[in-house]
């Protein structure tokens, strides 16, 4: 139950709103933090690749975790651990959700998901994207972005460590409440990356990496 909420959440695209009368009353304190998004764009433009372990816990307690690895632009890979059969990647223009027990495959295109705003070509907080909340204490930011225009839907969560800023964990919301949050575990930057890493070839049913 858990994956799937999870992947529909990726896969609905970047439909991520708050709600209208709350991105309107959050809107203006953030001019006295657009120096610190603008630090934030920056470090997430700056990002080459990544690779780290994860661990997911939804909003019902619910537990999983795998390995992530994000080459941009637009190259992700999210490896789930045993028992879950669920592979998605983005080679670059699509995303590819595998299920390897009902050995299917479904196919969206990267820029039309949640997942792609991290692989974007360049990140930015404007746009089709809007900032609906901001907060920086004790060491942590958090930047939550909701898709420009649209009333009705869920929202991304950035959360960072400051100094150094640091990419720690990302929390999905639908409209209905439900929230899962990943954690990034030990994540290295800027390291050389397979290309068969992100290839979108159907894996074995039952088989490994």
């Amino acid at each position: 139950m858990l994956l799937v909420v999870v992947i529909a959440m990726l896969i609905a695209g970047l439909s991520m709103s708050l709600g209208l009368a709350r991105a309107q009353t959050m809107a203006k304190p953030f001019a006295a933090d657009a120096k610190m998004l603008a630090r934030v764009e920056a470090y997430l433009n700056g990002i080459s690749t990544m690779q780290s372990k994860f661990l997911q816990v939804s909003s019902n307690g619910e537990l999983a975790g795998g390995n992530f690895y994000m080459h941009r632009p637009g190259k992700l890979r999210i490896d789930y651990d045993p028992p879950s059969p669920v592979l998605i990647v983005g080679d670059g223009h699509r995303l590819i959700y595998f299920d390897k027990e009902l050995e299917t495959a479904n196919v969206t295109p990267i820029e039309d998901t949640l997942a792609g705003f991290l692989v974007r070509d360049r990140v930015r907080f404007t746009g089709d994207v809007t900032v609906t909340e901001f907060t920086h204490l004790k060491g942590i930011v958090r930047v939550t972005l909701a898709r420009a225009g649209e009333p009705e839907g869920g929202s991304l969560t950035l959360v960072f460590s400051d100094n150094p800023l640091r990419l720690r964990q990302w929390v999905v919301a639908d409209a209905f409440g439900t929230s899962t949050r990943v954690s990034l575990v030990e994540p290295v930057f800027g390291i050389k990356l397979k290309d068969t890493l992100f290839e979108a070839e159907e894996p074995e049913p039952g088989g490994g990496n």
